[in-house]
């Protein structure tokens, strides 16, 4: 990400919003999980790592993968959260929580992109 637009700046401070919150919420919820409940809970984010729905484990873990590729691999890193944010959107669409945090990864995604686009853009001229 070196680009110094205005995008790129809008990018990074949503990004680190978003990625925060998702931290917050998802992130202490899973690690007081497992200090609670141990081993077991080990097999409960294997199994949710395959059953997406109305479980927010494996959008977790593909929206931080996601977002850690984007410092190293700016397109790469956003395919992967912009995937991650639809295929959540559309297997859990009943469920506004779902779709609150799979918009708003969705849009980190897009921002990344578009300063991927816009930074090749630039370089070109």
């Amino acid at each position: 990400m070196n680009s110094n637009s205005i995008l790129s700046k809008v990018a990074l401070i949503y990004g680190i919003i978003i990625t925060s919150l998702m931290l917050l919420i998802f992130g202490t919820k899973l690690i007081g999980s497992i200090i609670e409940n141990g081993f077991e809970e080990l097999k409960e984010i294997a199994n949710a790592l395959i059953h997406w729905h109305d479980n927010p484990t494996a959008f977790f873990f593909i929206y931080i993968i996601g977002y850690a590729i984007v410092w190293w691999k700016s397109f790469w890193g956003s395919v992967i959260i912009i995937a991650g944010s639809l295929l959540v959107f559309f297997i859990n669409i009943e469920n506004m929580g779902f779709l609150i945090f799979s918009i708003s990864t969705f849009v980190v995604g897009l921002l990344y992109v578009s300063t991927w686009f816009d930074l090749r853009k630039r370089n070109k001229t």
